[in-house]
């Protein structure tokens, strides 16, 4: 059943409590994403595939681990950034994917 890990990628269970988490992390994976695929990885698309498809592989195969490593690979990437995060808040970016876990627990996601 070659479909199930594909599946698993695209699955999040969207319900009333977890719609905006499911934008917000959309949100994250687009903006992230993009920025590691025009800086750290331009001119260079099959190094930034293979990226994803071995994080995807070691990761379980669901989307908020992926969604977290390509935010991970970038803040270790652009370390020393200040970062926006929300309502002013800034930090370097080093710390932005703790701030995202302890952000997706506050809203009703888990930490795992």
């Amino acid at each position: 059943q070659i479909w199930r890990p594909i599946t698993a990628t695209f699955f999040f269970p969207v319900g009333p409590g977890t719609g905006f988490l499911y934008l917000v992390n959309l949100y994250f994976l687009y903006q992230y994403s993009s920025r590691l695929e025009t800086g750290a990885f331009d001119g260079r698309p099959a190094d930034y595939m293979f990226m994803l498809l071995f994080n995807w592989i070691c990761i379980v195969l669901l989307m908020i681990p992926l969604i977290m490593s390509v935010l991970y690979v970038w803040a270790q990437l652009n370390r020393d950034m200040i970062v926006s995060f929300w309502f002013g808040t800034r930090f370097k970016a080093c710390y932005l994917p703790w701030v995202i876990l302890g952000f997706n627990y506050i809203i009703g996601g888990s930490y795992v």
